[in-house]
């Protein structure tokens, strides 16, 4: 019984916003209404932005859904090209709007497997990745994550800079400019380096160049106590932390949602990568993170990210702003 009271809470969420689209379409007749579906991690959502302004461009007079958790919202709530925003208030949602769904055109940009109802045991395919043959065994091999989802959207794969928007609204930052921000922990923490390697790296950093330092996240902050750094892990939110790292000057992170934003906001860096999975390399950016050269992304080839030596990341590091200041 308790499975149909939840099936008939997922029905009546999901047409609630079939109903709500319909009378937007009655509403707004010329506009080409897109739904694009992706309740994934922070980084996959920033780094698939720019499929925004090519949809656009190629239906013209859009209207923009984007489905996602709540959380998430800040990264589009700005955005020009993002008329509405849905929660992803429970899997099924997607399931249901593969099925029919009250739009011109509906992207879902999640690979089959990658999201499984845990009330239902339903997992979320999507047949457009299976005719391309993408799945969570093979898409880093060849494409990162804007072009998997550039094709996921019939669009041409092409290399392109992600961007954020934001308020107006000022944040006091805890340091003046210049300072830089640091990213440490990663959600699942198969990408992190060490505490010890970290510690190291911050008195490093601070007694060669005097440099302020502000460690974002939201778990397991930094055990570090100097007046050169602060740590703000679980304690802003995300615009606060967009807004943090967007006046920042240098960024060193994993390869995780922070770091694609810090992409987003150009930021120069080092980032610091290791086997993902069954991926021992890979790509994760577009824009300035693949191809510039005020950027290093480091890779362990023969193992985790915990395990790259700490001289060749402080040499690496060294090299990078001497090259760049």
């Amino acid at each position: 019984m308790n499975l149909l009271f939840y099936w008939v809470e997922v029905f009546g969420y999901y047409v609630g916003l079939y109903i709500k689209v319909k009378i937007l379409r009655v509403k707004f007749p010329q506009k080409v209404f897109l739904c694009i579906a992706m309740d994934g991690d922070l980084g996959d959502m920033v780094a698939s932005e720019p499929i925004l302004p090519r949809l656009n461009e190629k239906f013209k007079d859009t209207h923009i859904t984007w489905i996602t958790n709540k959380k998430h919202f800040p990264i589009f709530e700005n955005h020009p090209l993002v008329d509405l925003l849905v929660d992803q208030k429970y899997t099924l949602l997607s399931y249901l709007l593969q099925r029919s769904n009250p739009f011109h055109h509906y992207f879902n940009l999640h690979l089959s497997g990658f999201r499984i109802d845990e009330t239902t045991g339903i997992s979320i395919s999507n047949p457009k990745a299976d005719e391309l043959g993408i799945d969570l065994s093979n898409y880093y091999n060849q494409h990162n994550l804007l072009e998997i989802a550039l094709q996921l959207c019939d669009l041409p794969i092409e290399d392109a800079q992600p961007r954020i928007y934001l308020d107006d609204i000022p944040y006091n930052t805890p340091f003046e400019n210049p300072y830089w921000v640091i990213h440490c922990k990663s959600n699942a923490g198969l990408r992190d380096w060490t505490d010890e390697n970290w510690h190291h790296l911050l008195t490093q950093l601070i007694d060669t160049w005097n440099v302020n330092i502000i460690e974002i996240g939201h778990v397991n902050p930094l055990n570090f106590k100097h007046e050169n750094f602060i740590s703000l892990v679980g304690k802003t939110s995300l615009p606060e932390t967009m807004k943090i790292m967007k006046k920042a000057s240098f960024f060193i992170g994993l390869d995780s949602g922070p770091t694609h934003l810090a992409n987003a906001f150009m930021l120069p860096g080092v980032i610091l990568n290791g086997k993902f999975l069954n991926f021992k390399t890979y790509m994760s950016y577009s824009g300035m993170y693949k191809n510039s050269q005020k950027v290093k992304l480091l890779f362990n080839e023969s193992g985790m990210a915990k395990d790259l030596p700490f001289d060749t990341v402080w040499d690496e590091l060294g090299q990078l702003i001497n090259a760049t200041s």
